[in-house]
């Protein structure tokens, strides 16, 4: 074998040795992509919990039960103010005076007070203001609290 021969070997060989690498090293490939699409946008948190319970409030006129007592006093409504404990506003809310009970449904857990009156038909204060004395909601609880609206409470 003549030494062009060889060579032209040798260079064969080279030349398989660097495709066979080439492609080797092309099929390892790593890829890298990037996009400005951050895809979907995650989901919102959800919402916080609130615990809950409910307030019944019973009232008498002169320690009765007769609507003819909110007749004659001239009283359509009951109506009770709401704060929570920390003095924020906690809602107002309103009844029948006849009915002489109304029940508050979801507050939330915690501490509150109020104040109730009576109401004539046209909205305006029949009765001085009673006090609701402090009390606290317990989540998934009623509490019954009993007021009394006396005869001289009438204005």
């Amino acid at each position: 074998m003549n030494s062009i021969g060889s060579r032209v070997r040798g260079a064969s060989r080279w030349a398989g040795v660097v495709l066979g690498a080439s492609l080797a090293l092309g099929a390892t490939g790593c890829v890298f992509e990037s996009s400005t699409d951050a895809g979907p946008p995650p989901p919102p948190p959800p919402p916080p919990t609130t615990f809950t319970g409910s307030l019944t409030l019973q009232w008498t006129v002169d320690e009765v039960t007769d609507p003819n007592f909110c007749v004659m006093g001239n009283a359509a409504t009951f109506d009770v103010v709401l704060t929570t404990a920390g003095g924020g506003f906690a809602g107002e809310f309103q009844a029948p005076c006849g009915a002489f009970t109304t029940t508050i449904s979801s507050l939330a857990a915690g501490g509150y007070t109020g104040d109730a009156v009576l109401l004539d038909p046209a909205g305006r204060v029949r009765t001085t203001s009673i006090a609701v004395n402090p009390f606290n909601i317990i989540e998934n609880s009623n509490l019954v609290i009993n007021l009394d609206f006396p005869a001289d409470s009438f204005l």
